[in-house]
């Protein structure tokens, strides 16, 4: 079965999951299969099948314009599927993991690191489940984003601070056979 390619120039199937636990990560699952590359990085939410049964995805040229794109996005797909509570929270982590994106996208030009138009891109995936929304947002950066303390003064740096305090739990990986990271955060209900 094909998915919609959220990367163009990768190949990408579905598959069928398999393992789980915090060891296998495997995005976008819908009906057991898992429409992303496929990654098995050992760090990530565990993800079974069937849990994730709603999705979306986004592919933006690594401009400021891609942040409010994504915001907005983010809080139509997640009060259409009537988790109408998280949507700010949602939005306000798309806003911090894309903007981090962005400017970590920046200096890339590879063909592999690129969309159609030679700019950098960066990708969003929105999975769903009644209680809870995973987002992916993946850069052709291959660093980790690391969380730093800000000085008080400080204009930014409090980004990743933001996606920990708000998020069920949060992290980041390198996908077997791509350049860059997908960094994630799940928000759950309360």
């Amino acid at each position: 079965m094909n998915c919609p390619a959220p990367y163009p120039a990768r190949d990408m199937t579905c598959s069928p999951l398999s393992g789980g636990g915090a060891d296998t990560v495997k995005a976008a699952v819908t009906g057991g299969a898992a429409c992303l590359p496929e990654f098995d990085s050992g760090a990530g939410p565990a993800v079974q099948p069937g849990q994730w049964p709603r999705r979306t995805a986004l592919e933006l040229a690594a401009l400021a314009t891609a942040v409010p794109c994504a915001r907005l996005h983010a809080r139509n797909v997640v009060l259409e599927w009537s988790l109408a509570e998280l949507a700010e929270t949602v939005e306000l982590i798309v806003s911090e993991i894309v903007t981090n994106a962005v400017r970590a996208s920046g200096s890339l030009g590879s063909p592999d690191r690129t969309g159609a138009s030679g700019l950098p891109t960066v990708r969003l995936w929105l999975n769903g489940s009644q209680s809870q929304v995973l987002v992916q947002v993946w850069d052709g950066n291959d660093w980790q984003p690391q969380q730093r303390e800000p000085g008080l003064d400080a204009e930014g740096g409090r980004g990743l601070l933001l996606v920990e305090a708000l998020s069920a739990e949060w992290g980041s990986f390198v996908p077997d056979g791509w350049p860059g990271k997908v960094v994630w955060a799940v928000i759950a209900r309360a």
